[in-house]
């Protein structure tokens, strides 16, 4: 089931405390900011992609990296911020893991982005399409300070 939920102005993603389980390396989170540029759309994909090899999570870098490139044009094409910030934390429980994908800018625009079909032959408008097929849920947040784009991959994901 593919939930788009718009989430209460309220919600922020956890932020990591440390290693979220004993006997891990790796921190569970990570963010990074980048320039709003169409240059750094690459930049996100790499960045997701090494962090989810160094959490052993390579079978879902595929997915994660074209969920990250997705919000992260997003952001750079519409978003007019001069920064972005790319969340990643892996979160969830034992039995249900998850892996939380965030983008934000500091964007005072009142739109927000809504998933619509695609529009026969045209070249772009299919980015949330994507993101709609290939997450549990996502949804956005907006707030004085910026918008807010999140997205829920299961850990069990091929």
């Amino acid at each position: 089931m593919h939930d788009i939920i718009e989430a209460d102005p309220g919600f922020h993603p956890p932020r990591p405390t440390g290693p979220a389980r004993a006997g891990q390396s790796a921190p569970a989170a990570i963010d990074f900011v980048l320039p709003a540029t169409p240059t750094q759309i690459a930049v996100a994909r790499r960045q997701v992609t090494t962090c989810l090899a160094h959490w052993n999570l390579d079978r879902l870098a595929d997915d994660a990296a074209l969920i990250t490139s997705e919000l992260v044009t997003n952001a750079v094409l519409h978003a007019e911020a001069e920064t972005i910030t790319v969340f990643l934390v892996r979160c969830g429980t034992p039995a249900s893991p998850r892996l939380l994908i965030t983008v934000t800018d500091t964007s005072s625009s009142e739109c927000m982005p809504r998933a619509t079909p695609p529009a026969g032959l045209e070249e772009s408008g299919r980015g949330l399409y994507i993101l709609t097929c290939l997450t549990t849920c996502w949804g956005t947040v907006n707030s004085k300070s910026g918008k807010l784009v999140w997205a829920m991959l299961g850990m069990d994901a091929q």
